[in-house]
């Protein structure tokens, strides 16, 4: 069990460009079949700051008083199986990122097939 109470594998938190080769190799395996059909990406804003939830709510307290001049950063995680990965990406290097992200996520879009309309019109005369 980890500190979060969850058993199962630990999430690998990697350096962003690590974490892009990672993404690609993920897709490459997503079109061999193996471990699963699909590669889900979120992203998700964070302060990295971990807290308990009495110290949740005093920042929250504290937040409102102090001004917004923090800089939060985002958190990206890949699964494809029981495989997970993830990074922080600053926010001087989220364009880098959002860009070389978008680059993988194009080249590996090849096998998406197109959704049957007449399905949706069934159900919707239901």
């Amino acid at each position: 069990r980890d500190a979060g109470g969850r058993t199962g594998p630990a999430m690998a938190v990697l350096e962003v460009n690590r974490f892009l080769t990672e993404l690609a190799g993920l897709y490459e395996k997503c079109k061999e079949g193996t471990a699963g059909k699909a590669v889900t990406l979120t992203m998700k804003r964070s302060d990295l700051k971990p807290r308990t939830r009495r110290a949740k709510a005093k920042a929250k307290v504290e937040d409102r008083d102090k001004e917004n001049d923090d800089e939060y950063s985002c958190l990206v995680r890949a699964k494809h199986g029981k495989r997970k990965i993830s990074t922080v990406v600053s926010a001087k290097d989220h364009l880098y990122f959002l860009n070389a992200c978008n680059t993988i996520c194009k080249a590996h879009m090849d096998a998406l097939k197109r959704r049957d309309k007449k399905k949706k019109k069934k159900k919707a005369k239901k």
